[in-house]
Formats: C-alpha cells, structure tokens, sequence
C-alpha cells in the first residue's frame, strides 16, 4: 500500500529565525527613516516607503491566526 505520502521534514528554524529578524530590522530601521530622514530624492523616499510597507504586511501575514 503505497499511498505517494511524503514523509514530513523537519522546519529550518535557523531560517526562519534569521527571515524574522531581517523584517524586524527593515520594519523599525525603515519607520525610523520616514519619521526623521528630511531627503531631497523622491526615489530613496518611495523605497523606504516601500520597505516599510512590505516588511509590515510580511509581518502581519506571518503572526495571523491560522485557521
């Protein structure tokens, strides 16, 4: 009776540890930056924007309640 089940593997804990603490770097670095960071260049402003965007919806999406 083989069912084509694949046995369960054991979760990268390192990896997830060094993802979650990469979005918490870049979620405080970049809110620091839109909060005190007086820039000229609309660019680097849409990409700190950007960062702080992304890595709070990463954030968000990975502490939702599972159900």
């Amino acid at each position: 009776m083989d069912n084509n089940i694949e046995p369960r593997r054991k979760p990268n804990y390192t990896l997830r540890r060094l993802k979650f603490a990469a979005a918490i770097i870049g979620f405080v670095s970049s809110v620091t930056l839109l909060f005190t960071w007086h820039v000229t260049d609309r660019h680097m402003a849409w990409l700190v924007a950007g960062i702080y965007i992304l890595t709070g919806l990463w954030l968000t999406v990975r502490f939702a309640p599972r159900d």
